[in-house]
């Protein structure tokens, strides 16, 4: 602890706020909102706008600042706790009424733009391409999509992260507290504090490190209880696999949509049974399952060009670097005459060489991931095209129904054809590492 006559004050307090801030940019899971719920959002973002606008006059707040930052640290962690045991205890509330009127606003701007790419040419100087007319249904359905699943997509991996992220920042403050406790007297001075003062701060910090470890088993365990919906069990060593992986966020974003659109699509075929009699509302249904199915091939192929263009070059730039460092690792051993030093050399090639390995094993697993989610693009693609036709065609309310039907059959199977194998863990080590190096390919791809 230091106090405002402490001669370094500047300097250790400069420190600390860096840790301190540096640790909670990261993990904004301290200053976002809470992951389902709304009636926190106020307070949290007051304690970000706090840390933003008064800069370094934290820096004179001394004992202040990391008390009030510790118990808001606290209190978010239990906002964050309470909400997702309220959202588990709770039914999913999906107005699926208000999504196929929203999806119905765009069904004539996309089908037009669907007529134009079928007729158009592959390639051409003057009139615009097939290529150009995708581009202008994706940018529909991009404005479609977060509307549509707003409120049901939750980044289970980026969240638990975050978590992570913190609690590697609590227990290295954890650490400098305890060497500060060796050295620091049994009775309290002006200039130092006593045993008990700093045991009662890592009493602080081990409670906030318990609370971010809860955080993370439940957070896994609404992951667990959403994938068994969905009719995919996985024990909690897999869902751990994908909350590690840097896809994970885009691989269960693709599970709610899956959701999500099987809702959609079971009340479709209910209305339109019930109103079989009017030609013009059924062809707005046909309408509505089109861009469904839009939006579904749209997903995926976001999903793959995210592997191909963020996170399979940022795992290129990593290999690289380890790549230098243990060829300069391996030259400097020619130079090194202590065995010693010869030693801690050879170590840190083998380290390097794990790390090596695993990069590797992460490539191959997203690239497996590619051909999957390229396998089932093709259902999907083939799924709209039939879509379109019957669209055009609208012949009657039973064509669709069957459609619908079938689709649920089809919809399983390309969910089936996406999901990736998900091998547990062999070890700590090998979790930690994956974690790491999920974490180097997110900040390569943010540089």
């Amino acid at each position: 602890m230091v106090t405002l006559t402490d001669p370094n004050l500047g300097e250790k307090m400069k420190s600390f706020r860096i840790l301190i801030i540096v640790s909670l940019l990261k993990a904004g899971i301290f200053f976002g909102t809470p992951i389902y719920a709304d009636k926190n959002t106020l307070s949290l973002d007051n304690l970000w706008e706090n840390i933003k606008s008064e800069g370094t006059t934290l820096i004179d707040r001394s004992v202040e600042f990391t008390t009030d930052l510790s118990k808001k640290i606290n209190e978010t962690l239990d906002a964050e706790l309470n909400s997702l045991k309220e959202y588990q205890n709770s039914a999913s509330n999906i107005n699926v009424r208000d999504k196929i009127d929203m999806i119905r606003i765009h069904v004539d701007q996309i089908s037009d733009y669907k007529k134009k790419e079928l007729n158009a040419s592959s390639f051409t100087l003057i009139s615009k391409s097939k290529k150009d007319f995708r581009i202008k249904i994706d940018e529909v359905l991009s404005e479609i999509e977060p509307v549509l699943f707003d409120g049901e997509i939750v980044n289970y991996a980026s969240k638990i992260r975050n978590v992570r992220i913190e609690i590697t920042q609590l227990k290295e403050q954890k650490a400098t507290l305890n060497e500060d406790m060796i050295f620091a007297p049994e009775k309290g001075t002006l200039l130092k504090s006593s045993k008990m003062d700093i045991r009662n701060q890592i009493n602080q910090v081990d409670e906030l490190i318990s609370k971010s470890v809860t955080l993370i088993s439940e957070l896994e365990y609404d992951l667990k209880k959403k994938m068994s919906s969905l009719g995919i069990e996985l024990t909690r060593e897999q869902i751990r696999v994908i909350t590690t992986r840097v896809d994970g966020d885009e691989l269960t974003r693709s599970f709610a949509i899956f959701d999500i659109t099987k809702q959609i699509s079971n009340s479709l075929s209910v209305m339109v049974k019930e109103n079989s009699f009017n030609a013009d509302t059924t062809v707005k249904y046909y309408g509505t399952y089109v861009i469904l199915s839009e939006i579904l091939g749209y997903s995926q192929r976001e999903y793959i060009n995210k592997i191909e263009s963020v996170y399979l070059p940022a795992i290129d730039q990593i290999e690289d670097q380890i790549e230098e460092t243990i060829k300069f690792a391996e030259s400097s051993l020619e130079d090194i005459v202590s065995s010693n030093n010869r030693d801690i050399l050879k170590s840190n090639i083998r380290s390097n060489q794990f790390s090596l390995k695993v990069v590797k094993s992460y490539r191959n697993i997203l690239t497996g991931q590619i051909a999957n989610l390229e396998g089932a693009l093709l259902r999907t693609d083939e799924q709209i095209l039939v879509a379109y036709s019957t669209y055009d065609t609208a012949a009657n309310s039973a064509n669709l129904v069957n459609l619908i039907n079938e689709t649920q059959n089809t919809f399983d199977r390309i969910m089936d054809m996406q999901v990736p194998d998900i091998v547990p863990f062999e070890n700590t080590e090998l979790e930690l590492k994956f974690q790491e190096i999920s974490e180097q390919i997110i900040n390569s791809s943010l540089n």
